[in-house]
């Protein structure tokens, strides 16, 4: 029997069950409560019919030593190494991502490559002054032409509004270190170190998806500890300095479990809106006005061994609305039968828009006929013989321009509360992979045991930092 405290984990994504992981060497009991069916969130893999897939390509790759060895040491034998062969569709046209130089000068002609070699070269002498939005800070990097070529359109179709409403911070977090002449210097310098964070040629991955790996922290969950399942979080009781028990739903009823800490990876707007007593207006506000954009998965099954060579294609083309998509068995051959496989196809939405309230028969055949006019693989629709659609609320904290100012007054509050922690995504409202989720799990439960981090500081750079400063001041 063990003497510490009881605690309750909010989430049983990557860093809820990393949290959950750490505490099990602990004294430290506690329950881990999970709003879906299955663990994983948006880093699960879904089973259909002896076909697996992830709800969207999740590599893992990290720069953090301590992470990359924790994840070695969950998947064992079970990780497969990923070489990346990653495609643009534009205009009818495959551009190899990272760009290369050749290959864009041959698919783009020799008057657009040269426009954009000489728009990048007047952007490098212009002033450097710090940008204002994310169409500035791609214009800066890559100048204007090839902005508008390879970024802006894509850009928009995943976020739903325009690039000059969005935050610089995106491209800090997300595309750091790419530029063109990084584009220019990789390709005649194939051995240089890699430092874009979007760039990575090789990756790790677990045999039967990143599913797997919350699998492995889930079975790590044993004695007095549990973890529930179709057990969301409705309530969050508070004394004003700690959170003194967590409601969550059950059965059809209503559950109340004692915590002496809380570590929560639920959205930080829901989390707002769970607590009792309510928050100050100013905070409810706050909450209200962050945003996040949906992502509905359309997984296809094809009666064919393969359909496309790739791990993943960007699809830009305005006219077609799915954004992007990857083929499983391209990552690990286990991900499908032998004879079949499947192609993941991703929608960016919002919940209650047309794609996201499309029956899912209608938006199977919108798939199949877009992906026929697409021309990556034609005539191959003609073999789909199953789907399964998956739809996934706030998968993406949005970055639009002045989300930082209601974060601030979100997270200044929140720290008054001495035992909760704030981990994952959602928690931290910031677009991680999936080795800053683990990060902030591991993170989250060493500063319940007696550490000091700051988890929102987790893969956080300095554009990030700067616009956050400046709006505290």
């Amino acid at each position: 029997m063990k003497n510490g405290k009881h605690g309750v984990i909010i989430g049983a994504g990557p860093a809820g069950l990393s949290a959950a992981e750490t505490l099990t060497k602990s004294d430290y009991t506690f329950t881990v409560l999970e709003a879906d069916d299955h663990t994983g969130g948006i880093s699960a893999t879904i089973q259909h019919n002896g076909f697996y897939f992830d709800l969207g390509g999740h590599r893992f790759f990290t720069k953090n030593t301590d992470i990359e060895k924790y994840v070695d040491d969950l998947l064992g034998e079970e990780k497969v190494m990923v070489d990346r062969s990653s495609k643009i569709l534009l205009r009818g046209k495959f551009f190899d991502y990272p760009l290369k130089p050749a290959n864009a000068m041959l698919g783009l002609g020799l008057f657009t490559a040269t426009s954009i070699m000489f728009n990048y070269i007047l952007e490098r002498l212009r002033p450097d002054v710090e940008p204002a939005n994310l169409e500035q800070w791609m214009v800066k990097e890559f100048g204007t032409p090839l902005y508008k070529l390879f970024f802006k359109t894509y850009t928009e179709k995943v976020w739903g509004i325009d690039c000059n409403r969005i935050s610089a911070a995106w491209g800090a977090q997300r595309i750091k270190g790419l530029s063109l002449r990084t584009a220019i210097i990789d390709a005649f310098y194939s051995r240089r170190q890699k430092d874009a964070t979007s760039l990575v040629q090789h990756f790790s991955y677990p045999r039967l998806g990143i599913g797997v790996i919350c699998d492995k922290l889930a079975e790590t969950i044993k004695g007095e500890n549990s973890l529930l399942l179709n057990a969301p979080a409705t309530a969050l009781h508070h004394n004003g300095k700690r959170i003194t028990a967590v409601e969550y739903a059950m059965n059809g009823g209503v559950e109340k479990v004692e915590a002496d800490f809380v570590i929560s990876s639920m959205p930080i707007t829901e989390l707002v809106t769970s607590l009792q007593p309510a928050p100050p207006d100013d905070v409810v506000r706050a909450a209200q006005s962050l945003r996040y954009r949906e992502l509905v998965c359309v997984a296809l099954m094809f009666d064919l061994p393969s359909v496309t060579d790739e791990t993943w294609i960007y699809v830009h083309e305005p006219h077609i609305d799915f954004g992007r998509l990857h083929e499983p068995k391209n990552w690990s051959r286990a991900m499908a039968p032998e004879s079949k496989s499947c192609v993941v196809f991703e929608y960016f939405c919002n919940e209650g828009d047309d794609v996201w309230n499309m029956r899912d028969e209608d938006l199977c055949e919108k798939t199949k006929k877009d992906f026929e006019e697409s021309g990556i693989a034609p005539g191959s629709t003609a073999k789909v013989v199953d789907y399964k659609i998956e739809r996934v609320k706030k998968a993406y904290p949005s970055y639009e321009i002045g989300f930082s100012k209601p974060l601030i007054t979100i997270r200044d509050y929140l720290k008054q509360f001495e035992n909760l922690e704030m981990i994952g995504r959602y928690g931290t409202y910031k677009y991680n992979n999936l080795d800053h989720s683990l990060e902030t799990g591991i993170k989250g439960a060493q500063n319940i045991l007696g550490a000091n981090w700051d988890t929102f500081e987790v893969n956080e750079e300095k554009e990030y930092l700067e616009e956050i400063k400046n709006k505290k001041a």
